[in-house]
């Protein structure tokens, strides 16, 4: 059995907990500069944190970075989940450039007007989660940004007909070890079972289904 920890390789053991919590969803933070200059920057250190009010966080690891000082500024960013073959946009909007590049324009990305924040998002990409600032806390070396979602934009084509994510149709990309990612193409439906089904060792359907 393969065993590491801080006291042998620490890079190493830092690697292996990284890999090993995956797939790691992705936060595609838009933001805007003082000068209205528009950057886009992938983060999959990032989770939702309560339900309601819908609150969520992401890391920035290292500082400073130009997603920090806009949002420090504005108090405004978008969270967009990118959509299966994405993937190489994702990682080309990684790429450390200057601060007066628009990584969006840059890979060939067009943009879509906030509608609850002044903060654009990408288009033609999955639900673009629109975030007022709460708080950025600092914590081991990393800047943890918290947000309140204010408004979600997703494109008709996501949707059913009653208006929620169409499963089938919404395929994220998640994050892997490295250079990988993961493409979320199927699923499975396992209801939860009420206290009396999971003693008497019965599942119904119908049983709730959140987590």
């Amino acid at each position: 059995m393969y065993s590491s920890n801080t006291d042998a390789d620490h890079g190493a053991f830092v690697w292996m907990v990284k890999n090993a919590v995956v797939p790691r969803p992705i936060a595609w933070v838009s933001t805007v500069d003082s000068a209205g200059v528009r950057n886009l920057a992938p983060f999959s250190y990032f989770a939702p944190l309560t339900m309601d009010p819908p609150t969520v966080v992401f890391s920035i690891s290292e500082a400073p970075k130009d997603t920090l000082t806009n949002i420090e500024a504005l108090g405004e960013f978008a969270i967009t989940i990118a959509l299966s073959g994405q993937e190489e946009l994702v990682a080309r909007t990684a790429s450390t450039v200057d601060s007066s590049v628009d990584e969006a324009e840059q890979v060939g990305l067009s943009w879509t007007a906030g509608v609850r924040i002044a903060v654009p998002h990408p288009a033609g990409t999955g639900p673009s989660l629109e975030c007022t600032l709460v708080k950025i806390e600092e914590f081991r070396g990393s800047h943890l940004v918290f947000g309140e979602v204010v408004g979600v934009a997703v494109d008709d084509r996501l949707l059913r007909a009653d208006g929620r994510l169409d499963q089938d149709a919404y395929q994220p990309v998640g994050r892997m070890g490295g250079a990988t990612f993961t493409r979320v193409d199927n699923w499975v439906r396992v209801p939860i079972p009420a206290p009396e089904e999971l003693l008497a060792g019965q599942v119904r359907e119908g049983s709730p289904e959140g987590l």
